[in-house]
């Protein structure tokens, strides 16, 4: 039997053809979301784990359905609230900072930073935001003093760099499972809004989508760049003792009710939050594209049974048994999902390729893959069991009677 539905399906070829890419293209749409679902909720989970144990100083804003502003671009505070906050005796000195961010470009999609984040930081106190992130070229630090001339140092995460590339005095290429990838050359000018500065560093990418967006300078030329000199966006608070937490979070809020401070795990609290936003509108995608193809094969093997419905009954009249032809109709089924599965996967490693850039490196998940076209093989397979049990239910007599 199983011969015969192979028979079959090349014997319709065109519609063959069209059903299996169907199939395909749902199957692809299964892999992508799920894929994209996983990087940015392992993505958020990494920028939570970069600033454990640090408190985020924000001015006060509004909260909507998904949580507080992450990063906190619109938030002002003054440089004199700044320097009360971080001068209180409870608070790291040399692990607490200053910072200014600024979007310098729209993010690659929903959740993201933007692609190139303005970060502006004291100078000394890089890890801060950094975390012990390393350079794939140059440094993680600012020099001493500005580079070779008279452009302040700037520090790029790998998206930023590839942001600049377009524009940079001198560009480089590193190899990516993707391919190729300009990058802004260590030593070349870049311009900020207007102001110019050099390239001292490239952070690792195998960071987080923060640390790849990231445009690091130093405060005061971030100051500079964004017309704010009295004032930062956010602080990044290091108690000195773990149990000085709470207290000193509930001090700054006492103090300053314009300022609202967000632990690191206030700061996962908001990214769950963010997520169950994100992923309630990827599962009705996904789930979708289940229902779409198990349709597509039920209709499409409805349409075959009426099709041959004498021929059903000749078989049925020769003594075929009901669960041959029960067999015939599920092989058909299971020979465009398998045809489909086998279009739908590479599809997807092309789509998440192309989407994602140099993100896509190591996302290609065949756990996922075998998954969504066994999700999608087996509701197929059960929506084609109505048409199969409707050819079961032929009548010999009647169907060698029909046109």
């Amino acid at each position: 039997m199983f011969t015969l539905a192979i028979q079959q399906l090349l014997t319709k070829k065109l519609r063959s053809a069209l059903t299996v890419l169907g199939f395909g293209v749902c199957v692809n749409l299964y892999i992508v979301v799920t894929t994209v679902m996983r990087f940015i909720t392992e993505d958020l989970d990494l920028q939570v784990q970069r600033f454990t144990g640090v408190l985020f100083v924000q001015s006060r804003g509004l909260t909507g359905l998904s949580g507080i502003e992450w990063p906190p671009i619109s938030s002002t505070i003054s440089m004199a609230e700044a320097n009360d906050v971080i001068s209180r005796p409870a608070v790291d000195q040399e692990r607490s900072t200053k910072v200014s961010f600024a979007a310098l470009a729209p993010p690659p999609y929903p959740t993201a930073p933007p692609e190139a984040l303005l970060v502006g930081i004291e100078p000394g106190k890089e890890d801060v935001f950094l975390n012990g992130a390393d350079a794939i070229a140059g440094r993680c630090r600012f020099p001493s003093q500005n580079g070779t001339g008279p452009a302040p140092p700037a520090i790029l995460g790998v998206l930023a760099a590839r942001h600049f590339a377009r524009a940079a005095t001198a560009t480089t290429e590193v190899p990516t499972p993707v391919g190729p990838l300009a990058l802004a050359a260590l030593g070349s000018r870049i311009v900020v809004r207007g102001t110019e500065f050099e390239v001292q560093g490239i952070i690792e990418p195998e960071t987080n989508q923060l640390l790849r967006s990231a445009v690091l300078v130093p405060l005061e030329d971030a100051q500079c760049v964004l017309q704010s000199p009295d004032s930062v966006t956010a602080l990044l608070v290091s108690p000195k003792r773990a149990s000085d937490i709470a207290p000193l979070q509930e001090v700054i809020e006492s103090e300053h009710e314009e300022l609202m401070v967000i632990s690191d795990r206030q700061l996962a609290e908001n990214a769950r939050k963010l997520l169950d936003r994100v992923n309630q509108l990827f599962d009705v995608v996904r789930w979708t594209s289940v229902s779409v193809a198990a349709l597509l094969i039920a209709i499409v093997m409805f349409v075959s049974v009426l099709e041959r419905t004498r021929e059903l009954g000749t078989l049925r009249a020769i003594g075929a048994p009901r669960r041959a032809l029960l067999s015939l109709i599920l092989s058909e089924s299971a020979g465009f999902a398998v045809a489909g599965s086998m279009v739908g996967v590479p599809m997807s490693r092309v789509v998440i390729s192309k989407a994602l850039g140099p993100d896509a490196a190591g996302l290609r998940s065949r756990e996922i893959e075998w998954g969504a076209a066994g999700i999608l093989s087996l509701c197929s397979m059960v929506a084609a069991l109505m048409p199969a049990w409707r050819a079961v239910q032929v009548d010999p007599i009647i169907a060698l009677r029909y046109e």
